[in-house]
């Protein structure tokens, strides 16, 4: 009689060789399974609350500024030159830092339609500013142009403004101090405008009455005899942000100190020498040839290094023009310090 194997035992060795074949694959599909809950939960709950702004792509194009204080700082330029510099000059102003302000007036001694913004105003052609010219631009500001700016920046086309620094430098101050900074690029407040304006012009024993000769230094004794207070122009740390030269000019006699050097009776300060005492927030600099002021454009305002990270930046804390004690000092919240007379500049 032949053999016959048990059927019942074939099922259930089919049924083990199933069963060991899917507890196999049984780890892989709950690691799968783990993989799609994460993603899920990554997606959901995790990603919005990550904070990747530190890490932006900063070259796909240009970026809006984290803090513009265009409209609420309203600068308007007032930039002396002459005709023979109407071409280049002033055109190397009107397209990098001009653009910048509120408002720009280039005053000249003709009228050009070719220069946007220029103001014809009666004087000697050779020279790009005169105390006569000095004198009728701050009178036509004041008829014209009185309300349509906080601050009003006197400059001429060898000038080179950050705006933006400026604009930051002058933020804590109300428009109605009348206070001014300076030079070069001298920024004065509505209000000091009106002073210098309706006080001193009029006045011979506050103002210089005659018209001959350059402006030097007497639009700031014309500010200060109205009552004008001369701001703090350095930055936190003691720097000078408002340059008599260009950062090209650091070398020679512009390094080490010399009395008899017109460079050090300009300053108000004695200042120690040394290259690295430059502000991080520069606001102006002079004797800028026009070639430079389109260099400057480059490396300021669009050259890059990648992969840098930006530092954090505050706005400081605005004075009451109501207190008399923070008007007087202008360094009660800090805003800026006394600088020592040997600190770097």
């Amino acid at each position: 009689m032949e053999r016959k194997e048990c059927v019942f035992l074939d099922r259930n060795k089919h049924f083990q060789q199933h069963s060991s074949s899917a507890s196999c694959f049984r780890p892989l599909l709950f690691l799968l399974l783990g993989i799609g809950i994460g993603y899920l939960i990554t997606q959901v709950v995790l990603w919005p609350l990550m904070d990747f702004k530190s890490h932006a792509n900063r070259t796909s194009g240009p970026n809006q500024l984290d803090i513009d204080l265009t409209d609420e700082v309203r600068v308007l330029c007032y930039v002396y030159t002459k005709q023979m510099n109407h071409k280049v000059e002033a055109q190397a102003v009107l397209m990098t830092w001009g653009r910048r302000c509120n408002k720009l007036i280039f005053f000249t001694s003709h009228n050009d339609s070719s220069l946007k913004g220029s103001v014809g105003l009666p004087g000697d052609v050779n020279y790009r500013e005169t105390w006569r010219k000095t004198k009728r631009a701050l009178k036509y500001l004041h008829d014209h142009h009185l309300n349509d700016a906080d601050w009003f920046l006197e400059a001429d086309d060898e000038t080179f403004v950050l705006m933006e620094n400026l604009r930051y430098m002058v933020y804590p101050y109300s428009p109605e101090m009348a206070i001014y900074f300076g030079s070069p690029g001298t920024v004065m407040s509505r209000a000091a405008l009106r002073r210098v304006v309706e006080i001193a012009l009029p006045n011979p024993s506050k103002c210089e009455p005659k018209d001959s000769g350059a402006t030097g230094g007497r639009l700031k004794e014309c500010l200060e005899n109205a009552n004008v207070v001369a701001g703090n122009s350095y930055d936190s740390k003691g720097r000078r942000r408002m340059y008599l030269i260009d950062p090209q000019a650091r070398s020679n006699r512009y390094l080490h100190y010399d009395p008899t050097f017109w460079f050090w009776k300009f300053l108000a300060y004695r200042t120690q020498e040394g290259i690295f005492a430059w502000s991080k927030y520069a606001v102006s600099f002079h004797y800028v040839q026009h070639r430079y002021m389109h260099c400057f454009e480059y490396m300021i305002y669009r050259l890059r290094p990648f992969g840098r990270k930006l530092p954090v930046e505050y706005l400081p804390v605005k004075l009451d023009r109501a207190k008399k004690e923070d008007f007087k000092g202008d360094q009660s919240q800090n805003v800026e310090k006394a600088v020592p007379a040997d600190y770097a500049y």
